[in-house]
């Protein structure tokens, strides 16, 4: 089958906070079952980010299926916009001791704050869905632990909030993601987290095209 994937750093391999080598992850393993896998993943990218890449892909019909995987840099809540963030770097002295001062609870509390509104993200769900002429499946984003929620208070919320437009769509369940296929930043997937979600994808792309 011939798979074309969008995804965030959720599908990278990574050193920290934990290693899972390349052959480990998601796209890599279902090269390894005999998939022709075409992956376009940027790190730290938002849903509009990622479509940004579809331009590559106009009017393509050699995809059996795509794969978006996207919306917990979108949705997580935030101190400060990626462009105060850029402006406040770029002060010298000053900037670096704003940006600590600003990085915690209360601020992102009070400022509530999300790279993507949940307007902006269902809008670009469907100009994913709209795009190709094959079926496309978002992988809904993975569930809040305690230790997360209590490490960024309101991100359970916003998950929910989220994974509620994405179940509007053509989508792969991953609520029953068991904790111990997380690393201890409780959203980057470990090996055993790769091969969860590969499996769920090999099914849903079983019946769903079948």
């Amino acid at each position: 089958m011939k798979l074309l994937l969008f995804t965030d750093s959720l599908s990278l391999p990574r050193t920290e906070p934990e290693v899972c080598l390349h052959r480990d992850t998601w796209p890599e393993l279902l090269r390894q079952q005999g998939h022709e896998v075409c992956l376009s993943a940027i790190g730290g990218a938002t849903i509009k980010e990622l479509y940004r890449q579809t331009f590559y892909y106009k009017k393509t019909t050699y995809f059996d299926a795509v794969i978006v995987q996207s919306g917990i840099v979108d949705c997580a809540p935030r101190f400060a916009r990626r462009w105060e963030i850029k402006l406040l770097q770029q002060l010298p002295l000053i900037g670096k001791k704003v940006l600590q001062s600003l990085n915690n609870t209360r601020v992102r509390r009070i400022r509530k704050l999300t790279y993507t509104t949940p307007k902006t993200f269902d809008r670009y769900l469907s100009l994913f869905a709209s795009h190709f002429s094959c079926p496309v499946y978002f992988l809904s984003i993975a569930p809040v632990l305690d230790a997360y929620e209590m490490q960024l208070p309101g991100i359970r919320d916003q998950v929910q909030r989220f994974n509620g437009l994405i179940e509007n769509y053509p989508s792969i369940d991953l609520s029953d993601l068991p904790a111990e296929g997380l690393m201890s930043d409780f959203h980057h997937l470990n090996t055993d987290g790769h091969r969860f979600l590969v499996e769920k994808i090999t099914k849903q792309l079983s019946h769903g095209l079948s």
